[in-house]
C-alpha cells in the first residue's frame, strides 16, 4: 500500500475515468480521508462542469468571415489571355489551311464552294464555343480553388 499523498493528477484522473483507473489509486482513496475529501472536491468541479451550458456565439461566424473575403472579380487580363489564345487558334487554322491550300483543292474539288465555306464556318463556330466553354469552366474551377 502507498503511504505517500496522491497527487492532483492521480486524483483527477480517478475523477475522471474511474473504471479504468489503476488499482493501488482506487484503494488508497478507500484508505485515505485526506484524499477522500480532494476527490470528492473534483467530483463536485466535474459534475458543476458538465452541467454548464455549452457556449454559443450570438453572431454567424462564417458570414464574418465570408463577409471579409474578395469578391471575385473576372479581370482584364483574363479577357486578354482568351482573346490571345483565340487569335492563336485562328491562327494555326489558317496556317494549315494556306499550307495544305493544293490538297485541300482535291478534297473538296466535286464540292460547290459555298458549302465548303459552311463546313469551314460551322467547323470554326464549334471548336470556338469549345474552347470558351472549356476556359470558362477552368476559370470557375480555379477561383473556387482560390476561396478556399
Amino acid at each position: 500500500m502507498v503511504t505517500k499523498h496522491l497527487t492532483d493528477d492521480e486524483i483527477q484522473q480517478y475523477v475522471i475515468d474511474k473504471p479504468n483507473c489503476e488499482k493501488w489509486i482506487a484503494e488508497h482513496i478507500d484508505f485515505c480521508d485526506a484524499c477522500r475529501t480532494k476527490t470528492g472536491v473534483y467530483q463536485l468541479i466535474v459534475t458543476g462542469i458538465k452541467q454548464q451550458p455549452q457556449r454559443a456565439f450570438d453572431f454567424s461566424l462564417s458570414e464574418l468571415v465570408l463577409q471579409q473575403l474578395p469578391s471575385p472579380k473576372e479581370s482584364a487580363s483574363e479577357r486578354l489571355l482568351l482573346w490571345v489564345l483565340i487569335c492563336i487558334g485562328l491562327g494555326f487554322m489558317g496556317a494549315a489551311l494556306y499550307y495544305f491550300e493544293g490538297t485541300l483543292v482535291y478534297l473538296f474539288k466535286g464540292v460547290v464552294a459555298i458549302f465548303i465555306y459552311l463546313i469551314i464556318i460551322s467547323a470554326v463556330t464549334v471548336l470556338s464555343w469549345v474552347f470558351v466553354d472549356m476556359y470558362k469552366k477552368y476559370n470557375k474551377e480555379i477561383k473556387s480553388l482560390d476561396s478556399y
